[in-house]
C-alpha cells in the first residue's frame, strides 16, 4: 500500500474545534506580547524553573555543555515551555464522546502487546499514566513540571513506550485483514480515551517532542491502513469520530511538533523524530500552514541526514541499537516523500543508502549488532505484537525494497507487516524480484568513523566489532559510552564477547552508571575512572578524542589511541590483528604512565558463556558455536568474575561472567592477548 495525501486535507475541524484553533492562534500573539513587556521580571523565574525539578549540580553541568547561543535558546525554550505552555494547557476536563466501551470492560479475547520487559493487554481498558514495570503512577498535572529523572514516579519511559500507541497499528491491520468491527472500535475507543487522559499540555505524555512524533507517524500509517478517506463516506460514526477527537488531536501534536524544536546540544535522534513526524503530518494532511511546515521538515532532514550520519553511513551518536531507529526515521520519510509528490535530493538518498550499507555491514550472520553505545529497543513503526522485535532484518528488507538492490536481501530475510504498511503489495513483488545475497566475506572498515569490522564467513562466522570512535554526537554525548578502544566478539552467529548493554536511563542511578561506565566495556580502565566524566544519565563532559594510527584493511590490522586519561597521566594505544587462516586475533594493548597508574582490565562474556580459566589460558564456549581460546599476557593475573551484567534488551538485565585482571604501572606497560576460534 503507498502512501497517498489524505481527504483530511479537504476536510475542516468541526466548529467547536475551530474556535479551539483559533483562540489557540489569538492566544501566540498575546502572549508573545506579554512574554516580551515582562521579559525582565521572569528571567529570574526561568532560571529557577529551567532547574527544577532536577538539582542545581546537574544543572551546573548541563550548562558547561552550552555554547554561548544556546543559553539565549534556552532561555527562549523555557518561556515557551513554562509559560505560554502552561497558559494554554488545556485544564477545562472536557470529555469525548466515546466509542461503546463494552468491548474492554467485557472482553471476549486477551491480545498482549510488548512493552520492553512487560505486556500489555490492548483489549481491556489503559492507563496511559502507568509505568507497567513499577506500578506507579504519573500526574496529571502540567507536563513540564513532571520529575522524570528519579524512579519518583517509575519509568517514564516505559510510559511513553504504551503512548506511542503502536499498537494502534496492529489493531488497524486485523481490522482491514478480518473486517471485524470490534476491532474498529477499540482502536477508536482507545483514540478517543487517550484524548480524554492527555489534554493538551497535561501528562508525561506531552512531556518530550520524539513522542508527540511517533504518534503522527504512527497515525498517519492507521490512516492508510485502516483507509479513513473511504471510511468517513460510508460510516457517518466513524466521520462524527474523526473531526470531533482525531482531527484536532493530529493538529495539536503538528503544532507542538514545529513549537518545541530540540535545537543546540540536544540536536540529536530527537530533532530528526520531530522533522520526520511532521514531514509525515503534513504530507498525509492538510495541516494549519501545511506548506510551510513542509517546506520547514523536509529542510531539516535534508541537513541532519548530512550533519548526523558520516559520509560512511554510520550514526555520530555512537549508538549501534539507535541506528534501526533513526535509519527508519529517514527511510519512513523518504517513502512518503515519494508516495506524495515531494521527493528529497540525490543527495539524501545517497547518504541513505551509505546508511544502509554501514548498517549490513555491521549485523553478523544472525542479525546481531554490536551493542555499543545505548539501546531502548525504541521503533518508529511496529506493527506486529510478537516478543522481541529485530527491526534491523525488517530494515534490511525495507532497504532492498526502496533501493531495488538485492545486497541487503539476505538468506532469512522475510516480509513482514510493516514493510507490507510501507510499500504495499507492489513493494512485496518488487522484494521477490531480487535475488538472495550471500553474506559478503572480509573485513569492512569505515576509519573515518572509527569503526572496524573483522569478518571471516567461509561456511562459518567469525565476526569482531573494534571500536575506536567518539565518545558521541555534540556537547553532551548523549547516548554515548566511555567504551574507547573496546571489542566485542561474535563466532557463528553468537556474540561471545560482548557489550554490557544499557538496561536504563534515568531510574536505578547506579545501574545507569555501571552499564554506561568503561569497566564494563572490553578496554583498559584507569584509576578506576571512566575515560570521560559522566555528568547525568545522558551527559558526558571532558570527551576523548580517539584517533586511529593505522590501518589496513586487506592485511586486517589497526591501531588507534585515545585520550581520555590524559589528566591521570596516562595514554593507551590498542593495536588488533587478525590472522584469517589461523581464526586467530591478536590483542596488543601499550600503556604509558607519566605517572603510577592503577589499571583495570576486562573481558566481558555472555551470560550463555561457560568458561574454564586454567593459568593463563581462558577456554569459553557459548551454545551453537565454536570454541574460543583466550591465552592471555603472563604478566597479568586473571581472575573469573560473576559481578557482571548484561542488558540485551532496555528493561532487561541478567548476571554475567568476565575475565579480570589488575596492574600497577608505572613508565611503559605492554600485555598482549592471543583469541583464537577453534575448529
Amino acid at each position: 500500500m503507498s502512501v497517498v495525501p489524505s481527504r483530511a486535507s479537504d476536510a475542516q475541524p468541526s466548529s467547536k474545534y475551530s474556535c479551539v484553533l483559533l483562540l489557540h492562534a489569538r492566544s501566540n500573539r498575546e502572549l508573545r506580547y506579554i512574554a516580551r513587556k515582562r521579559f525582565i521580571r521572569t528571567s529570574f523565574f526561568v532560571v529557577i524553573i529551567y532547574i527544577y525539578p532536577v538539582s542545581l549540580s546537574w544543572y551546573l553541568k548541563r550548562l558547561r555543555t552550552f555554547s554561548a547561543g544556546e543559553v539565549f535558546f534556552r532561555v527562549r525554550q523555557r518561556v515557551r515551555t513554562h509559560i505560554l505552555d502552561n497558559l494554554r494547557q488545556d485544564g477545562s476536563g472536557t470529555q469525548l464522546s466515546i466509542p461503546d466501551s463494552e468491548i474492554v470492560k467485557n472482553p471476549d479475547a486477551h491480545c498482549y502487546y510488548p512493552v520492553f520487559d512487560q505486556k500489555l493487554d490492548i483489549f481491556k481498558e489503559i492507563d496511559w499514566h502507568l509505568d507497567l514495570s513499577t506500578g506507579k503512577r504519573f500526574p496529571q498535572t502540567f507536563a513540564h513540571k513532571i520529575d522524570i529523572r528519579s524512579d519518583r514516579y517509575g519509568s517514564a519511559k516505559h510510559v511513553w513506550e504504551v503512548n506511542r500507541m503502536q499498537f494502534l497499528l496492529y489493531l488497524a491491520g486485523l481490522y482491514k485483514s478480518g473486517g471485524d468491527l470490534k476491532h474498529l472500535v477499540l482502536f477508536c475507543h482507545h483514540l478517543g480515551m487517550w484524548r480524554n487522559a492527555n489534554p493538551y499540555m497535561v501528562g508525561v505524555n506531552w512531556y518530550s517532542n520524539i513522542e508527540v512524533n511517533l504518534r503522527l507517524i504512527c497515525w498517519a500509517f492507521c490512516w492508510q491502513v485502516l483507509d479513513i478517506d473511504n471510511l468517513r463516506k460510508i460510516n457517518s460514526a466513524v466521520e462524527e469520530f474523526v473531526t470531533e477527537a482525531w482531527w484536532p488531536m493530529i493538529c495539536e501534536h503538528a503544532e507542538y511538533s514545529y513549537r518545541h524544536p530540540s535545537l543546540c546540544s540536544s540536536a540529536n535522534n530527537h530533532l530528526i523524530s520531530e522533522y520526520a513526524g511532521l514531514f509525515v503530518a503534513a504530507c498525509v494532511w492538510n495541516i494549519p500552514h501545511r506548506n510551510a511546515r513542509l517546506k520547514y521538515a523536509k529542510a531539516g532532514l535534508e541537513r541532519e541526514i548530512l550533519k548526523q550520519n558520516t559520509p560512511e553511513g554510520v550514526n555520530r551518536e555512537e549508538a549501534a541499537e539507535y541506528i534501526q531507529f533513526i535509519d527508519d526515521f529517514f527511510l519512513i520519510a523518504a517513502v512518503v516523500g515519494d508516495a506524495t509528490g515531494h521527493p528529497f535530493s540525490a543527495t539524501y538518498k545517497e547518504r541513505l543508502h551509505a546508511m544502509a550499507n554501514y548498517m549490513n555491514a555491521m549485523l553478523d550472520v544472525n542479525f546481531n549488532y554490536p551493542m555499543y553505545g545505548d539501546g531502548d529497543d525504541g521503533f518508529v513503526l511496529r506493527p506486529d505484537a510478537g516478543g522481541h522485535f529485530n527491526n534491523f532484518k525488517s530494515l534490511l528488507v525495507s532497504f532492498a525494497t526502496y533501493f531495488g538492490d538485492s545486497s541487503f536481501k539476505r538468506a532469512g530475510l522475510v516480509w513482514d507487516e510493516k514493510n507490507e504498511a510501507l510499500f504495499g503489495s507492489a513493494g512485496r513483488e518488487k522484494f521477490d524480484a531480487l535475488q538472495v545475497t550471500p553474506l559478503a566475506d572480509g573485513n569492512r572498515f569505515f576509519a573515518g568513523s572509527g569503526h572496524f569490522i573483522f569478518r571471516k564467513n567461509e561456511g562459518r562466522e567469525t565476526y569482531l566489532h573494534f571500536d575506536a570512535a567518539p565518545l558521541g554526537f555534540l556537547s553532551i554525548a548523549a547516548h554515548g559510552h566511555a567504551d574507547a578502544l573496546s571489542f566485542i566478539l561474535h563466532v557463528d552467529g553468537n556474540p561471545v564477547i560482548v557489550d554490557p548493554g544499557t538496561f536504563t536511563y534515568h531510574t536505578h542511578k547506579e545501574l545507569r552508571a555501571y552499564f554506561v561506565s568503561t569497566l564494563a566495556h572490553n578496554t583498559v580502565c584507569v584509576n578506576g575512572k571512566n575515560q570521560a566524566e559522566q555528568a547525568g544519565p545522558t551527559m558526558w563532559l571532558n570527551h576523548y578524542k580517539a584517533t586511529v594510527l593505522s590501518y589496513d584493511e586487506a592485511k586486517g590490522f589497526v591501531e588507534a589511541t585515545h585520550d581520555g586519561y590524559r589528566a591521570e597521566g596516562v595514554s593507551h594505544t590498542r593495536r588488533v590483528e587478525f590472522n584469517r587462516d589461523a581464526d586467530e586475533f591478536v590483542i596488543t594493548d601499550k600503556l604509558r604512565c607519566a605517572k603510577s597508574a592503577t589499571l583495570e582490565i576486562s573481558f566481558h562474556l555472555h551470560p550463555a558463556a561457560v568458561v574454564d580459566l586454567r593459568g593463563t589460558v581462558a577456554e569459553v564456549s557459548v551454545p551453537g558455536s565454536r570454541r574460543v581460546s583466550i591465552v592471555l599476557d603472563g604478566k597479568l593475573a586473571y581472575a573469573v568474575r560473576e559481578d557482571g551484567w548484561y542488558s540485551e534488551h532496555f528493561g532487561e538485565k541478567v548476571p554475567t561472567k568476565y575475565l579480570y585482571a589488575k596492574a600497577d604501572c608505572e613508565g611503559e606497560m605492554e600485555f598482549v592477548t592471543r583469541i583464537k576460534v577453534l575448529g
